[in-house]
């Protein structure tokens, strides 16, 4: 049987600068705009939760907002899926990175003329595209906007290896790939926030930067890795 050839969008490579956006951008919000994210609604909906609970109703719609665009994000991005997710010249993948990319760089070219809670709902809504598509890699899930479930995988891998529970090269690339995902989150979140603290709301740039290293290795990808 003839082996099908993984795509770029599927592997750690990829993996890893998406997860890097992911804690980029929740980083640049968190410190401009208010504290929110715009990517960890779970970090959002506990902050939603806290607000409400302390009667600060104002300051709660500022995570109403972005949790509402992320949730429509996600369903754009599905539907982006449904309409085009067949073999063709252009892949969905490459679309919904696309979606993302420019709606961040629009963003950045009119900054400092909207306002920072527009700013936020929109890159959330932006990063619910990212969240759609890319949630396999080497064959098993992962997430490039939170760490949680990465971490969990980091432990079950780290353990299974260590009692010798399940296949041993499984185990491995489990441990590996979730615990690079989880880092590059990390890493993400440290350049964005010396990078905002350095030069402020243009840092954005950065996370467009990494986007487009993204795009262009999927496309490269797309016709055979020839240039």
């Amino acid at each position: 049987m003839k082996n099908v050839r993984q795509p770029i969008y599927e592997t750690l490579l990829i993996g890893t600068l998406l997860a890097g956006v992911g804690g980029y951008l929740d980083a640049y919000t968190y410190i401009l705009h208010n504290e929110v994210f715009a990517s960890l609604q779970s970090g959002n909906v506990i902050l939603l939760g806290l607000n409400l609970a302390n009667g600060h109703f104002a300051k709660a719609i500022t995570y109403i907002i972005p949790i509402f665009c992320f949730t429509l994000g996600a369903g754009l991005a599905n539907l982006v899926e449904q309409f085009f997710h067949r073999p063709g010249a252009v892949i969905w993948q490459e679309l919904s990175i696309i979606a993302e990319l420019v709606g961040i760089l629009i963003i950045d070219l009119f900054i400092g003329f909207i306002p920072g809670s527009f700013i936020t709902s929109s890159l959330s809504l932006f990063a619910a595209f990212q969240v759609h598509t890319f949630r396999v890699m080497n064959n098993h899930p992962y997430n490039t906007t939170m760490t949680t479930g990465n971490l969990r995988t980091v432990g079950a891998a780290s353990l299974n290896l260590l009692f010798r529970r399940g296949k041993l090269t499984t185990n491995w690339i489990l441990l590996r790939d979730s615990f690079w995902v989880a880092a590059s989150f990390g890493i993400g979140a440290f350049i964005s926030t010396k990078l905002t603290n350095a030069i402020g709301p243009q840092a954005l740039l950065g996370s467009v930067l990494i986007l487009i290293v993204v795009l262009i290795l999927m496309i490269w990808d797309q016709r055979g890795g020839t240039a």
